[in-house]
């Protein structure tokens, strides 16, 4: 008797804890669900590509990370890896970028550099002189600024270099030789196809040992793009073939 009674009272106990978990389990289910109806769609930030597109709603990335400088891109040059742009104080800058070393983000998201648009609002750190930025974050996309009707500035001009040092090597076929600056690596200048007769000439001219100072634009760190010759210490007819 005792013993049937004992077996009630579980089966009294057990029956109120599969209540207990019932309730527990549906309470969960409501709360999971209220959960994700409050996290619809739209409250996913958009990719770079859908804002591009005019898709969803864009927000912004306004905080500058220590040592980051704001600027708006002017300008970008894939041939040249370049991008041209203009800090918040007004200063013109080009930042030479790798298309494999070189990040670019939105809100976390990682894009090809060759998603950047003139207008494009960025945030980067300044890399060493002749060295590649290394991370660029979109703060605010063109497409996102005043109903994407903001007006283009003229792109920046030319930035203009002087490199000067002793010529090592003169490759004729590919219209280029081998600097040694005072300071630093050696930098290989290009001839460019439309260099002035003068520079060609100057260049038919060179030999090995010269002393050259020049005027051009590194397209990276170990290259120079020739723009003129502002001085040599040469003096005699070109060189024989």
């Amino acid at each position: 008797m005792v013993g049937h009674i004992g077996s009630r009272k579980g089966a009294i106990v057990v029956n109120r804890l599969s209540r207990f978990q019932v309730i527990y389990l549906l309470a969960f289910a409501i709360g999971w669900t209220a959960f994700t109806a409050c996290t619809p769609e739209t409250f996913r930030r958009p990719t770079l590509g859908e804002v591009r597109q005019g898709k969803g709603q864009p927000a912004g990335d306004t905080t500058l990370q220590p040592g980051e400088i704001r600027a708006e891109v002017l300008q970008v040059d894939p041939n040249r890896r370049e991008i041209g742009v203009q800090t918040d104080d007004g200063r013109r800058e080009t930042l030479l970028y790798d298309i494999v070393s070189t990040k670019l983000l939105y809100h976390g998201r990682e894009y090809p550099v060759d998603n950047l648009e003139s207008g494009d609002i960025i945030a980067f750190r300044s890399p060493r002189r002749g060295g590649y930025v290394d991370t660029i974050r979109v703060q605010e996309p063109v497409q996102a600024r005043a109903g994407s009707t903001v007006a283009r500035r003229s792109p920046p001009a030319p930035r203009s270099e002087v490199l000067e040092g002793t010529v090592e090597r003169i490759d004729d076929d590919r219209a280029a030789f081998d600097v040694r600056p005072r300071v630093g690596r050696l930098v290989t200048v290009r001839v460019p196809p439309n260099a002035k007769a003068s520079d060609v000439e100057n260049f038919r001219r060179l030999r090995k040992g010269d002393y050259v100072r020049l005027e051009g634009e590194f397209v990276n760190p170990d290259t120079f793009e020739l723009l003129a010759f502002l001085s040599s210490d040469f003096d005699r007819g070109p060189r024989g073939r």
